[in-house]
């Protein structure tokens, strides 16, 4: 058993030293506390790390079928449908009454 301070495991790990100490605090990552220092068995942190290894997910992939757009149509669709809904500042707001106007 090999143990070391908190600066060598932030050095190791490439952390911050307040990292370390907020994941001390979460219990999180394994440590040992010596009259009231914390030391790390470095042997114990990389079986930590072997661990919290995630796997590479493989991707999705979606089946090519002839509907499917490409994301530049997907865009144009979009921008065509929101065209003629737009506000028109002319007309007023949506359910707006128009007032009576003076005849010249």
């Amino acid at each position: 058993m090999k143990l070391v301070s908190i600066k060598t495991v932030s050095e190791f790990l490439m952390v911050k030293v307040s990292t370390l100490y907020s994941w001390v605090h979460q219990g999180t990552i394994p440590f040992h506390k010596l009259n009231g220092l914390i030391r790390f068995d470095m042997e114990e942190v990389i079986d930590w790390i072997k661990s919290s290894r995630k796997f590479k997910a493989e991707p999705t992939v979606i089946p090519n079928k002839g509907n499917v757009l490409g994301i530049d149509n997907i865009v144009k669709q979009a921008i065509d449908s929101v065209k003629n809904s737009r506000y028109n500042s002319s007309n007023g707001k949506p359910g707006q009454m128009q007032g009576l106007r003076k005849e010249v």
